[in-house]
Formats: structure tokens, C-alpha cells, sequence
């Protein structure tokens, strides 16, 4: 009887400790993003009833807190759209990200829309500098029949085989110009998705990962249709910031929010016997300056980069009196074009204006970073009836939508409107409407209304617009939107622009 306890013994031990060292651990630093946000920036916090301004981001913090976090058991993932944002990233049409970009180590990075802003020749002969994996495995090149990226890759630290597919973001055609993306197919993503995990699986990966530039709520269906083989998501394109893991049907989403203000990390504890993790915490980390932590070389790297155009940036060309956000600059941008193109109205996106200016001076600098794009400006001309029925439709989507802080609604110059709020979903969207004036006089249906707009919003129409029933015939004037905004500032030399209500609900 001793002898067979001392057997049990003996054979418990030895699965315990079989259990125990199947048990690894694994990190993984991600970001997203980053829109090319090389230089720290200012941002400002309440304390103690003061606004206290201090410093965030830039390539030589984000370098900086992941030397301090990272380790031999770390992945460094990147989720998408490090270009477009700042002059230098614009200049040099992307190459300048992936220069800095190779400073970090990274694992696997996705492609995102925004690294498709300059074309996507101009992406494929940045990406060719890479030191580093591209994945991307739903976006298909016609020409060369081959995916823009990879679609997976596997890397192993600590023992883990981790499996990690790629994926860009679903509706990319809407989310550019076509022409950037004339040539490209994107491949149905749950099909590039399954594909990704039946070889994942033949390999025996431990733990398999989804790199996704799809959006916070796309990435919760995924989590949905792919929980019972995708242990986690790293996501972009959305600018969620997650503090603490989302779980979804038991998958671990991430996201670090946006503009590199915050580094994420998520520690896991993974069973390679039973291909799962055990216990995890995950965390975002501001990246707030601390000289101790900052990357000196990384910093002197972007130094050198900008150290040829910065006096042009820096150059004052203008005053502003009152700080612009998102509302009252689009309307101030709206505005300014109406007025240079002598037309009856104009359209902005909201999602053109990417940076938030304190009062002060106005430089060029400042300029290019409101307004990174470099579209070029267009005018169409319309019917009123067709007018009406193109604001109704934005109008009753941006109700419909406003819950999810998705939808990108239409700033415009030239037009008071007011509609009946009441109506939540009306069958005919133009019921909304109570009346539509244009420079203080009704809209009349027949009559020709002359536009300034973005070539972007333009070749989007059916995205802001819905179906108004005919195709625009626009002119390009061949004006970049970025000159006409500096000429803008030039001419007024003081600015003093307060938001107005332009759509005003009568119910």
C-alpha cells in the first residue's frame, strides 16, 4: 500500500510539473494609429482647479517607454496608419515612417487606409525599406495577382508559437481616393480570415492573434464568428483607446487609442499543451514626456528628418484669436473655400480636420497638420431640388449613426438649415427638412447652385450623400485645399472664428 502512494505521488508530481512548465509567458506592445505624430506634442490636464500643459507621443517617447516595457518575451505589433498627419510624412510620401519604423523592432505591422493616401505604388516602394513584416492579407493586387501584404506570419517567443493574420480595413475604397487605390480588390475578410486559421493550425501555433485595421466594432464581430480558434485581437483604425482588454466570446481585444498618447501592453500566461491562455492584464501607458525614458537617438532622428523644411514650417502667417476645434475651424475651412472659388455653397468632411489649434500664431506648419490630405479642390454645380434631397440623406444618416461616433458628417458654408428633429426614421428623409435657405434666400428647386468642395468628398458623394439620384459632373481646379487654407489665413491675417449653429432642430 505505501508503495502505491509513493507511485500516485511520484505521478502527480511529474504531471504537475509537466503542467507547470507548460505554462509560458508572453507579452505583446502594440500601438496604432499614429498618423505620423514625430514630435511630441502639448495636451493639457485640470489640476487643482489649474490647466497644466505638458507633453506626449512623438517617435522618441513611443521608442522610449517600449525600451522600458519590452522584454525577450515581448511582440511589438503595429495596427495601421502611421502615415499621413505631419509635412515630412507628406514630403517624402510615407518613406519617412518606415525609416523611423525600423528603429523599433516590430514584429508585424498591418497595412492601414491612410498608408494608401500617396497611392499604392508609392506604399509599395516605401514598404520595400521595411525591415520589418507587412501583412495585409484581404487587399489584392490585380496586377501582380498577389495580396498587398501578407496574410499571416508566425513568430515565436518563450516557447509560444504565435500565429498572427492581417487584415486591412474592409470598406478601404471609401476611406481614400479611388485613384490611390485604382487596382486593388479587397478580398472578402472572413474567407481571408478562415484561410489565415486552417494554416495557423497545421503549423500547431499556441496561441493565434488577429492584427486588424477594421475598427473597434468590426473587431468585436470578428471575436463573435472566430472565438473558438483567435485568442486575440490587436486593432486600429478607430482610435479607441481600451484601458483594460475588451472580452468578447473569451477573446482579448486591444486598442491604443490614437496620435501615439498612449503604449499598450498585454501580459499573458499561455498553456502551449492546451493551446490557451490562462491569466492576462493589459494596460495602456500614456506616453508622457520624462527625459529619462525618452529615445535621445530616435529623437535625433526625426530632428535630422525635419531639420530641411523646418523653417518653412515654422514661418507665421497668421493670428488666432480663439482656439480651433473640429466644429468651428471645419466651418472656418468651409467658409474660406466658399469664399475663394466665388461659389453659392461648400461641403468639408468632418474627418479632413485632423488637429485642434490653441490661439495664437498660425504657422505653416500648423496648416499642413489641420489639413494633411493634399486633395485638391473641385466645384460641381446642382439643382436645389437635388441639394435638398443630398442634406436630408447626410442629415438622417448622421441621426441614425450618431450613437456609434462614426459617421463623418458634412460641415458646409453658404446654407441655414431646419429640420424637424422629431422624425427619427422617416420613410422619405426629405420630410426632415422644414427649409434649406442659401445666403439667406430659400432654396428654389430648379434652380443651379454652384459647390466648392474636396476632390475626397466628391468621389464619396454616395458615402456623405446616400443616392440623390444623379452622378456629379465635377471641375478640378487643380488647387491644393492646404495652399487655398494658407492663402486663406494670409488674406484675413487675424482670425476670430466661433462656431454656429448652421442646422438648427425646430421640434
Amino acid at each position: 500500500m505505501k508503495r502505491y502512494f509513493v507511485i500516485m505521488f511520484l505521478m502527480f508530481a511529474f504531471q504537475f510539473s509537466l503542467a507547470q512548465e507548460s505554462i509560458k509567458e508572453i507579452n505583446i506592445i502594440h500601438w496604432n494609429d499614429f498618423h505620423a505624430r514625430n514630435v511630441p506634442y502639448a495636451a493639457t490636464k485640470k489640476k487643482d482647479g489649474e490647466t497644466i500643459t505638458y507633453y506626449i507621443g512623438g517617435t522618441g517617447l513611443m521608442k522610449g517607454y517600449m525600451n522600458k516595457y519590452r522584454n525577450q518575451n515581448s511582440l511589438v505589433l503595429l495596427g495601421g496608419d502611421d502615415f499621413q498627419g505631419s509635412p515630412i510624412s507628406s514630403i517624402t510620401r510615407g518613406r519617412s515612417q518606415i525609416e523611423l519604423l525600423n528603429l523599433y523592432g516590430i514584429d508585424a505591422f498591418v497595412i492601414g487606409n491612410h498608408e494608401f493616401d500617396y497611392g499604392y505604388k508609392a506604399l509599395d516602394s516605401a514598404l520595400s525599406e521595411a525591415n520589418f513584416d507587412v501583412l495585409s492579407g484581404n487587399v489584392y493586387r490585380l496586377d501582380e495577382q498577389r495580396t498587398f501584404g501578407k496574410n499571416y506570419v508566425i513568430k515565436e517567443k518563450n516557447g509560444v508559437k504565435v500565429g498572427i493574420i492581417g487584415v486591412s480595413p474592409i470598406d478601404l475604397p471609401t476611406l481614400t481616393l479611388p485613384k490611390n487605390v485604382e487596382g486593388l480588390e479587397v478580398l472578402n475578410t472572413d474567407s481571408v480570415i478562415t484561410v489565415g486559421i486552417n494554416a495557423l493550425k497545421a503549423e500547431k501555433c499556441n496561441l493565434i492573434v488577429l492584427l486588424s485595421h477594421c475598427g473597434n466594432d468590426v473587431d468585436k464581430e470578428f471575436a463573435e464568428k472566430f472565438h473558438a480558434d483567435i485568442d486575440v485581437i490587436i486593432g486600429g483604425h478607430s482610435h479607441t483607446p481600451i484601458f483594460k482588454p475588451q472580452v468578447v466570446d473569451g477573446v482579448l481585444i486591444c486598442q491604443a487609442g490614437s496620435y501615439g498618447k498612449y503604449l499598450g501592453k498585454i501580459d499573458m500566461k499561455v498553456d502551449i499543451l492546451k493551446d490557451t491562455v490562462v491569466s492576462y492584464f493589459g494596460f495602456l501607458k500614456q506616453t508622457t514626456m520624462d527625459s529619462t525614458i525618452f529615445d535621445k537617438d530616435a529623437g535625433m532622428k526625426v530632428d535630422s528628418m525635419i531639420a530641411a523644411i523646418e523653417p518653412e514650417m515654422k514661418k507665421v502667417i497668421g493670428t488666432l484669436e480663439t482656439p480651433w476645434k473640429k466644429d468651428n475651424c471645419g466651418q472656418w475651412t468651409a467658409d474660406a473655400l466658399r469664399a475663394a472659388f466665388k461659389t453659392d455653397i461648400s461641403f468639408m468632411n468632418a474627418g479632413s480636420i485632423r488637429k485642434d489649434l490653441p490661439k495664437g500664431d498660425i504657422t505653416v506648419g500648423d496648416i499642413w497638420e489641420i489639413n494633411p490630405f493634399g486633395n485638391s479642390i473641385v466645384t460641381f454645380s446642382v439643382k436645389g431640388s437635388v441639394l435638398k434631397k443630398m442634406m436630408a440623406n447626410n442629415i438622417t444618416k448622421a441621426m441614425k449613426d450618431a450613437s456609434l461616433n462614426e459617421y463623418d458628417m458634412i460641415i458646409f458654408s453658404g446654407m441655414k438649415i431646419k429640420i424637424d428633429g422629431s422624425m427619427k426614421n422617416p420613410k422619405n428623409p426629405e420630410d426632415i427638412i422644414v427649409s434649406i435657405k442659401i445666403n439667406d434666400k430659400n432654396i428654389e428647386p430648379d434652380k443651379l447652385y454652384t459647390v466648392t468642395t474636396n476632390s475626397y468628398t466628391a468621389s464619396q458623394a454616395k458615402k456623405y450623400f446616400g443616392d440623390f439620384g444623379e452622378e456629379l459632373i465635377v471641375t478640378d481646379t487643380n488647387v491644393i485645399d492646404r495652399d487655398a487654407l494658407m492663402d486663406a489665413v494670409k488674406l484675413q491675417k487675424t482670425i476670430n472664428s466661433v462656431y454656429e449653429k448652421r442646422i438648427v432642430d425646430e421640434k
